[in-house]
C-alpha cells in the first residue's frame, strides 16, 4: 500500500526519476516525468521504463556480489545475495514493473510451490537460501565498488528486470504486506544478474527464461530416494551377501 504520485510536464526538468518518502508512516512514491523522459520511453522501442536503483541511497547499504571472471563489453555476470526486506521494498515500490520481462505472473500462495516458499519465509527464514533456487535477473548497467573489507558490492543498478523467480519475489513481498513478517532481513536470496546491452535484451532474456525453466525435472519420487531409510537399504544391499554368499542384493534407490 502507499500513495503513488506522478508528476508530468511538457517542459524540461533539471532532474527526473523516482523518489520515496513517508506521510504519517504511509509510503509516498513520486515519479517525475518531463518531455525528454516521455520521449525516451516512446521512442526507445521498449515497453518499459528502466528501473534505476541506488542501493546506498535507498537502503543505506550496498549488495555484496561476485563478478564473473570472463566479463566482456557484451555480457557481464554477477552473483549477489539480496536481503529479503530489500526485495520486498523493491516489489512494493515497482510492482509488476520488476517482472515485465518475466514469463509469468504470481500464481497465488495456494500453489504448492508458493505455499512452501511462504512457509519457509515465515518459519525458517535462515534456511531460505538453502531451500530456494533464487532469482535470475538482467540489467543494463551495474556500478560496483570495493567495500572497506575489500569485498565487491553493487552500488547502483539500471534497468533491473527479474526474468526468472517472480514467484519467489512476490511471495516475499506478500509475506511483508499480508503476513506482516518483520524478520525478512534475516532472509537472503541468491541472485544471478546478467548485464547485457539494451539491444541484446530481446535476444537474451527469452533464452535465460527458457533455459532456467527447462532444466532436468525433479519428481517427488526423486526426493524420496534420498530418505535415510532408502540409503540404509542400499548400503545393506551393497555389503550383505545373499544366502549362499555367491552374490549380493540389488536395490535401485535412484535412477
Amino acid at each position: 500500500s502507499g500513495i503513488h504520485v506522478y508528476y508530468l510536464t511538457d517542459g524540461i526538468l533539471s532532474k527526473t526519476g523516482d523518489t520515496a518518502t513517508t506521510l504519517d508512516d504511509l509510503p509516498v512514491y513520486v515519479s517525475y516525468w518531463d518531455i525528454k523522459r516521455l520521449y525516451r520511453l516512446v521512442s526507445s522501442g521498449r515497453g518499459y521504463e528502466p528501473i534505476e536503483i541506488n542501493f546506498e541511497k535507498k537502503f543505506g547499504q550496498q549488495v555484496t556480489c561476485l563478478s564473473m571472471a570472463g566479463n566482456t563489453d557484451e555480457y557481464q555476470g554477477f552473483l549477489a545475495m539480496i536481503p529479503g526486506d530489500i526485495l520486498a521494498a523493491l516489489y512494493e515500490e515497482y510492482g509488476s514493473r520488476l517482472l515485465e520481462l518475466n514469463v509469468r505472473a504470481f500464481l497465488t500462495h495456494k500453489i504448492k510451490v508458493n505455499k512452501g516458499i511462504r512457509k519457509t519465509i515465515l518459519d525458517e527464514p535462515s534456511r531460505f537460501l538453502a531451500y530456494n533456487n533464487g532469482i535470475s535477473a538482467t540489467a543494463e548497467e551495474i556500478i560496483t565498488e570495493r567495500t572497506p573489507d575489500g569485498d565487491l558490492a553493487i552500488k547502483q543498478i539500471k534497468g533491473l528486470q527479474i526474468v526468472n523467480g517472480g514467484q519467489t519475489v512476490a511471495s516475499i513481498a506478500r509475506a511483508s504486506k499480508v503476513d506482516k513478517c518483520t524478520h525478512l532481513n534475516k532472509l537472503a536470496v541468491q541472485a544471478k544478474i546478467s548485464v547485457v546491452k539494451a539491444g541484446l535484451l530481446e535476444e537474451l532474456v527469452p533464452k535465460i527464461s527458457r533455459y532456467s525453466n527447462t532444466q532436468n525435472n525433479v519428481n517427488e519420487a526423486d526426493f524420496a530416494s534420498n530418505d535415510p531409510f532408502h540409503i540404509s537399504i542400499e548400503q545393506l544391499a551393497n555389503t550383505v551377501w545373499t544366502p549362499g554368499e555367491q552374490s549380493r542384493w540389488f536395490y535401485e534407490r535412484a535412477q
